[in-house]
């Protein structure tokens, strides 16, 4: 009866963490994207982290020459803070070499003085540190705590990108405990290295393990940010597999922010990305997303998606949500298995696994308009009809809530089509029409 009581007591002390703390939305940003930040809604961030900065041999740091201070004093416009994040992915050599020799206790406090210097200069909140894999060695977690007292003197935050189900051995509890959060990388888990093998590279049930697994390595929910990418893996071409952003496939039809599979193209569109904002909402402290260079800068954005989930009302689908995207459909910037994608008159039937809970779509885009389109019944049973009143074609696509199309037609003008439904599972469904660059969703629900 002991044990039970402080589980339950545990379990209140985590919630009422998690209600004190409002969710993070850390977006990435590098600073070869700067040009992009008119177009990116800072407000809607809580923190943001400029990719990347290295170290030379002297240990100065330096990201590229660009002007952060301009930047954090933008973004500390609307309340948003500001972080360095050193190192990343894909470092030159000499780079690697640098961080190698810079980390060993002979050469880290001085190291970690040009760092503060750094961030100092360019009036930032703090520093992420994205070292990953092999440089994850010996000396990390003497660094991450020498840093971390540096910056907690300072009022700086300290936190760190690390893999969505792996923690490096050099990885120590005590330096665990010193980063204020961590941004986890729950994505990759294909890509170029495992060309042979397509398919999702970040689905929910990987968001899902990703937030587990830390917790049982002992990290407080709060301190878990779940990462999204705002990019795709193509895997079309026989042998190679190439990065698509989000916002190029999103461009090439608007259809395609609400499934997260064109052809061989795997990536999280908006359902998918509601669905992870609202279990980090319930289960961690905020939403990371990889990189905010290739979002859509439009009613389709998953920035915009991620903070209405987040700070929105409780989810619920409102009958209808509409967008203009702005963007006209591009021919041939995608991969051949995207540009002309036909539209069938049918997908397979969906399989018989579950659903995810209700999911909520916020109203996208400014201008509202209206399509003439009519869907009987709904709820609907064993069948459904929809009528194309329009005086131009509609592309109409049907998913379920998980995304996965279902039906994909081209509905001429003044004409129906019906759709047999009595095999799928009750639940909520979407159904997307667009003419153009407008689109119109609809909720709907079978019984």
């Amino acid at each position: 009866m002991a044990s039970r009581t402080t589980l339950f007591c545990l379990f209140m002390l985590a919630a009422a963490a998690l209600a004190a703390q409002p969710p993070r939305i850390v977006g990435y940003l590098p600073y070869q994207r700067f040009y992009l930040l008119e177009d990116i809604p800072l407000e809607k961030l809580t923190h943001l982290c400029i990719a990347f900065a290295n170290p030379d041999e002297q240990g100065y740091l330096s990201a590229g020459g660009s002007d952060l201070r301009a930047v954090a004093r933008r973004a500390h416009q609307d309340s948003v803070k500001v972080l360095i994040s050193l190192a990343g992915g894909a470092m030159k050599p000499e780079w690697q070499e640098a961080w190698k020799r810079l980390l060993s206790p002979g050469n880290r406090r001085a190291f970690i003085e040009k760092i503060l210097l750094f961030v100092e200069l360019n009036e930032l909140d703090g520093v992420d540190v994205d070292l990953e894999w092999k440089q994850v060695n010996h000396n990390y977690s003497g660094f991450v705590l020498e840093l971390h007292e540096a910056l907690r003197a300072r009022g700086k935050l300290l936190t760190a990108a690390l893999p969505g189900t792996t923690r490096y051995k050099h990885l120590s509890d005590a330096a665990l405990r010193a980063f204020d959060f961590i941004n986890l990388m729950a994505y990759d888990l294909t890509g170029p290295w495992t060309a042979d093998r397509p398919g999702p590279h970040s689905p929910y049930a990987m968001a899902f393990s990703s937030l587990t697994y830390w917790k049982n390595q002992g990290m407080p929910a709060e301190k878990l940010v779940l990462g999204i990418p705002l990019y795709g893996w193509d895997f079309s071409e026989p042998g190679r597999v190439s990065p698509v952003p989000y916002g190029v496939i999103v461009a090439t039809n608007p259809a395609y922010a609400h499934v997260d599979q064109v052809g061989k193209i795997y990536y999280n569109g908006i359902v998918t990305a509601t669905a992870k904002a609202e279990l980090a909402r319930e289960q961690a402290g905020g939403v990371m997303l990889w990189e905010l260079g290739k979002d859509a800068y439009d009613g389709h954005s998953l920035l915009a998606t991620v903070h209405s989930a987040l700070y929105g009302p409780a989810p619920a689908v409102p009958e209808e949500a509409l967008a203009d995207t702005g963007i006209p459909p591009s021919p041939s910037i995608l991969s051949p298995a995207i540009a002309g994608l036909p539209f069938p008159d049918a997908l397979p039937e969906l399989p018989s696994d579950g659903f995810q809970p209700e999911l909520k779509m916020s109203e996208l885009g400014t201008e509202v308009f209206s399509l003439e389109v009519e869907i009987l019944p709904n709820p609907f049973q064993d069948s459904l009809k929809i009528t194309n009143n329009e005086n131009r074609a509609l592309q109409l696509v049907l998913t379920d809530i998980k995304g996965r199309p279902l039906y994909e037609v081209t509905l001429r003008p003044n004409s129906s089509i019906s759709w047999e439904t009595g095999s799928f599972p009750s639940g909520q469904y979407i159904l997307s029409a667009m003419r153009g660059e407008k689109q119109a969703s609809r909720r709907l629900r079978k019984l």
